[in-house]
């Protein structure tokens, strides 16, 4: 530390502060010597939100106030302390604002804490913030990986950045990523990376990453940006800033939960290490049955949507068991059984009358039990039907709000028919928030009857997000206000998992595209693969169960990605409203695949996956991109296995195999031709088809 700056250094990484203001003047990859934050004159400090009754855009800019108190320990740790903070529009506030910064082998974390004794809302708080978030050295392209429903979403931030909340909304271009859906960004770029992670599992304040682009994109067609330092006489610079979305009331104090900030070399896993070292810090996988993990797969089938289709009654629920007895699958599930249908009459769990009776339904759940098949029934907990009269007279009371005391409104899905298609008679859905206490007590008795009927799980449909709800600001909730609607997901869940462990502790718990922090609730998350899949959450969340949708009738290159990424087959011929029957090519394929696996799961379903990590594929003289085959390593022995899919509807695929490290030898199976062959690590696979290629 000198008169004006203060060092954080390790061998990692050396941070320097302006004492006078707190900004981040320069951030160095020491390893690498990659400049993240470059630029001193574009160095930012923090930038908080404090509405007024006549302003609301109206920021305190922490470049702007007087200088704070510094406390530092021996160039790991340091506290700055703001006082009587001056916005921008608003002048004086007494409001104290202490951000503290540590240095670890993690990486730099940042805290905050605040208390708010003027009579504003402290709304938001940007902390930390780099002005000059620069690309690594020799980087060509420079983007960001996040998770989102399921799949890895992929931005490029050089030399194209895109606006992802539409130009009319922002001065400058930004990409956003919310907490909820990804804790954490993986900025990569030449072999070469940075971590952004948010290191929290209260889910209390929501967080946003954000990239911002000043003065702004040069070709509106392209997104391109240019090159070098300047544009038109203006500092060309991308911010990159973590946004807190606290909500301290007046006369309130609070903490911010900590962001992490980490360089990497190397390919992007390195950056979803720092990920996962803290993961282990908070995981545990939840109870399941043992048949949910084990290798199978089960068949969706739909009973009944908005528009009346009342496609079968509850006693020819039996036959669709029977179809999968016959073909070796181990589970149904049943959407739409309950009154109205799919999206209909939410959250009822009521069976529908016109189906037949409760008694029918549970019989032929008995039935198929009898069959070896396992019945899992669809459930729904985050909308409330809009034109239902429970919600008009009940339910209404336990909606989201907004800050206008008006419920949220999503939507809804449209069905069948062409009004319906046309979006004209549509039923709308009320997001109900999962931090009212009466709310969960509705659930929870909901819940009840799944259980009751004999059900073997239940899939938790739209778990994941609570559409434009975010925050709920009913004051007679019981919550703080406003809360954060997604940190009563883990409480419903909680509940539900309390009731299962009394009445059937064997209960399978499964929800769609679960984000994160759900995977310390639900055994399997159910979602639809994006065509360029990159298994980031896999990745990931090794141990949870993924079942993806196979819905073609030829659909061998899906059922392969489940091979190569351990994924549970969904079976849903005819947009899951038809017959195992319909799509018989599917069924057998996808039936080879789960036996190869059931053959060899020491390497293909309990092994540790490592996505590309451990060899390298060739296709004739180019290496084969990382979309076509994948790594697993055998949890005992270290060996490994590697598959590899053609995903080529017509030619053949010539491949040569190298592992990392030496071995003593492979064998190759398919899942054609499941019986062992030696082999030097070379093949040709057919067209839709995928070989396994196994240390001896």
């Amino acid at each position: 530390m000198n008169n004006n700056t203060i060092i954080l250094e390790n061998d990692l990484l050396k941070a320097v502060f302006d004492k006078s203001t707190g900004a981040l003047l320069n951030l160095t990859a020491k390893p690498s010597g990659w400049q993240v934050q470059r630029r001193r004159s574009l160095a930012r400090s923090f930038r908080m939100a404090l509405p007024l009754p006549d302003r609301r855009n109206n920021p305190v800019l922490g470049e702007k106030q007087a200088p704070p108190q510094v406390e530092t320990d021996n160039r790991q740790r340091l506290v700055f302390t703001w006082r009587n903070l001056r916005s921008e529009y608003g002048g004086g506030a007494d409001i104290v604002f202490r951000g503290g910064v540590e240095l670890s082998d993690d990486g730099l974390t940042f805290r905050a804490e605040v208390e708010n004794r003027s009579p504003h809302t402290v709304e938001t708080i940007d902390w930390p913030c780099l002005g000059d978030f620069s690309r690594p050295p020799g980087a060509e392209r420079f983007e960001f990986l996040s998770m989102n429903y399921g799949n890895t979403s992929r931005r490029c931030i050089f030399p194209h950045f895109n606006n992802s909340r539409g130009y009319w909304g922002t001065d400058y271009p930004v990409e956003i990523v919310a907490s909820e859906v990804s804790p954490f960004v993986i900025v990569h770029g030449n072999q070469a990376g940075f971590y952004a992670g948010y290191h929290d599992t209260s889910m209390e304040h929501l967080l946003y990453f954000t990239f911002e682009l000043r003065p702004g994109i040069e070709q509106r067609d392209r997104c391109w940006m240019a090159s070098g330092d300047e544009m038109d006489g203006q500092p060309l610079h991308v911010l990159f800033y973590t946004t807190h979305f606290p909500f301290f009331n007046p006369g309130e104090s609070g903490k911010l939960h900590p962001v992490v900030l980490k360089p990497y070399a190397g390919t992007w896993h390195q950056g979803a290490d720092c990920y996962r070292k803290w993961r282990k810090t908070w995981y545990r996988p939840p109870p399941a049955p043992a048949w949910a993990r084990d290798v199978f797969s089960w068949h969706q089938i739909h009973i009944n949507s908005p528009e009346d289709e009342l496609r079968f009654p509850y006693q020819d629920l039996v036959r669709y068991g029977e179809d999968c007895a016959r073909h070796g699958v181990q589970a149904l599930h049943l959407i739409g059984w309950n009154k109205g249908g799919q999206d209909r009459g939410n959250p009822s769990h009521e069976i529908d009358p016109r189906l037949g009776t409760w008694e029918d339904l549970r019989d032929a759940i008995a039935a198929i039990h009898a069959l070896g098949v396992k019945v899992i029934l669809f459930n729904k907990y985050t909308w409330a039907d809009r034109s239902e009269e429970w919600f008009r007279k009940e339910l209404v009371r336990h909606a989201a709000k907004d800050p206008y005391g008006d419920y949220y409104l999503h939507p809804g899905w449209q069905y069948q028919t062409p009004a319906q298609l046309a979006d004209i008679n549509t039923r709308r859905l009320a997001p109900l928030c999962m931090q009212s206490a009466q709310w969960r007590e509705i659930a929870a008795r909901e819940f009840r009857k799944s259980i009751a009927l004999g059900a073997d799980g239940m899939l938790s449909d739209e778990a994941f997000h609570h559409g434009p709800a975010r925050y709920c600001f009913d004051p007679g909730h019981g919550h703080h206000v406003p809360a954060h609607i997604y940190a009563g997901d883990a409480l419903l869940a909680e509940t539900f998992r309390g009731i299962a462990a009394k009445e059937n502790p064997d209960f399978l718990f499964a929800a769609e595209a679960c984000y994160d922090l759900q995977c310390r609730h639900y055994s399997i998350s159910y979602m639809r693969l994006e065509e360029n899949h990159l298994p980031l959450p896999r990745f990931v969340a090794q141990d949870t169960g993924i079942a993806i949708t196979v819905i073609g009738h030829n659909d061998r290159n899906v059922i392969n990605k489940a091979l190569m990424y351990r994924y549970i087959l969904s079976y849903e011929p005819r947009n899951f409203k038809g017959r195992l029957d319909e799509f018989p090519r599917t069924v057998a394929y996808g039936g080879k695949v789960d036996g190869l696996r059931r053959r060899y799961r020491d390497f293909l379903w309990d092994a540790e996956f490592c996505h590309t990590l451990g060899a390298a594929v060739m296709q004739g003289d180019a290496p084969l991109d990382e979309y076509g085959y994948s790594v697993f390593r055998h949890r005992r022995t270290g060996k490994r296995a590697v598959v590899v899919a053609n995903r080529d509807v017509a030619r053949d695929m010539e491949v040569s195999v190298k592992l990392d490290a030496p071995a003593a030898g492979m064998v190759m199976v398919t899942p054609e031709r499941p019986e062992a062959v030696a082999t030097q690590g070379a093949a040709g696979i057919p067209p839709l088809s995928a070989a396994v290629f196994m240390e001896k």
